[in-house]
């Protein structure tokens, strides 16, 4: 009788001590919102670009050909990592003409942190782009729009950085013909889930030995 009252005792502690552990990580990351839209006409020229990004929402062109606007999330840290989720719609600027569009997530690297820029600069195109930048390519999308009736394209989807928290993160594009609206990306720095429960674990661990 005793046993079951112990292990049913560690079950409501063990539950108690990762509710304590989630609580406080979850107030320290609250999800940033931020907004983007940009127009590139058939030659490839920007021509209207902004959002809620570093520097008023301005679109840098960097040396790839990739279009990016920046949105500071949160400090680097090793022991944390990133979700983010993106979504936006997609118009022709020319309904006469072919469009192609092209977009990936990309995000600082540690390089870039370690220069103690902070909140202040992302590594715009003056930086070496191999160097302090990431890119998920896997994220590329060829595209034209249907020819169905309907004159726009919705995209949305949702990546993880797992390795670490970048302190900046944007979204790139690349391609002609396309005007980008409504564009949302939702950046989350989250703590990695392995360590709360090694945490947890190391918490039964101590309260079993204070018995």
């Amino acid at each position: 009788m005793k046993k079951k009252e112990d292990d049913a005792m560690k079950r409501l502690l063990l539950s108690l001590l990762v509710a304590g552990l989630l609580a406080p990580a979850a107030a320290l990351a609250e999800p940033i919102t931020d907004t983007f839209y940009v127009t590139v006409n058939y030659d490839e020229e920007l021509i209207a670009g902004g959002g809620s990004g570093f520097n008023n929402g301005y679109w840098y062109e960097y040396p790839s050909g990739w279009w990016n606007e920046w949105f500071y999330d949160h400090p680097f840290d090793p022991l944390r990592w990133k979700e983010i989720h993106v979504e936006f719609d997609a118009y022709y600027v020319d309904d006469m003409q072919d469009a192609w569009l092209e977009f990936a997530i990309n995000w600082s690297a540690p390089e870039w942190s370690a220069l103690g820029y902070g909140d202040t600069l992302p590594p715009t195109p003056d930086f070496d782009e191999t160097l302090y930048i990431l890119r998920d390519t896997r994220l590329e999308t060829s595209w034209f729009l249907p020819e169905t009736g309907q004159d726009y394209e919705h995209f949305e989807f949702d990546y993880i950085i797992p390795d670490y928290n970048p302190e900046w993160v944007s979204i790139d594009v690349w391609g002609w013909n396309f005007d980008i609206v409504n564009g949302v990306i939702i950046h989350e720095c989250v703590p990695e889930p392995a360590s709360l429960a090694l945490l947890a674990v190391g918490g039964l661990v101590a309260l079993g030995r204070r018995r």
